[in-house]
Order: C-alpha cells, then structure tokens, then sequence
C-alpha cells in the first residue's frame, strides 16, 4: 500500500508538468489534471495533461505512463498503448467523473467491467 500511496504522489507532481502551458488538448473546459477513484476502480487514478497524454497507477501497484486522451466537451475517452484491450469513456457529473471501464486481465486473460467514480485531487497548477 505505501508503494501505491508513493505512485500517488508521483501522480500528483506530474501535475505541476502538465501546468506549463496553457495549450488545450481537447475541447475547453476538459477535465484535465489528477483524479482518483473513490470506489475501488482497478485504475485507482489518472493524470490528464495539456497536451493529450495521460498516466495512469492501478490497484495492482502497476503504471501507465503512456496513455493518451480526448475530450468532446462531454466525453473523456482514455486509450493505452500498453493495454490495448481496455476501453475508458467517461463523463462529468456534479464535479465527479462516472466512467464504464473495461480492462483486460492479462494473467487470466479475462476483460473485466467497471461503472466507476473519480474525484478530482489535483487540477494541476500548484
């Protein structure tokens, strides 16, 4: 657990990296910054900065450094190069983030369905 509580606060230092720059990815008004899940979501939080690229730490203690988003002005959509088989759509509902996430398990090669919920816990700028 101190390994993951660690990878959090790396999240949220990479924060003040995607602060430089005022450049928007997506639509304005996307969702960028950190958020964590708030109901046991295997992606257990994510980072989205300005330029279209995303991080992401999971239960199981792993990183994704590598993902990259977009934004509609309704719709978050998360892919990964890793993990080419998980699927992220979400959407913003009073200051939460309500998102079906599919990931697949690749010791028991199963893809598994989540309707999960993020809060933000960093927008970013320090």
């Amino acid at each position: 657990m101190a390994g993951l509580v660690k990878t959090f606060l790396n999240v949220a230092a990479c924060g003040a990296c995607a602060a430089v720059g005022a450049a928007a990815y997506g639509a304005e008004g996307a969702p960028t910054g950190a958020w964590r899940t708030t109901n046991d979501c295997f992606m257990a939080a994510f980072l989205l900065n300005d330029t279209g690229q995303a991080e992401a730490v999971y239960l199981s203690g792993e990183r994704d450094p590598n993902l990259v988003w977009t934004w509609d002005g309704m719709t978050l959509r998360i892919t990964s190069m890793a993990f080419p088989l998980d699927k992220f759509t979400g959407h913003l509902a009073n200051e939460h983030m309500q998102v079906d996430y599919v990931w697949h398990d690749l010791d028991k090669d199963q893809l598994h369905s989540q309707a999960c919920v993020f809060e933000r816990f960093s927008d970013g700028s320090i």
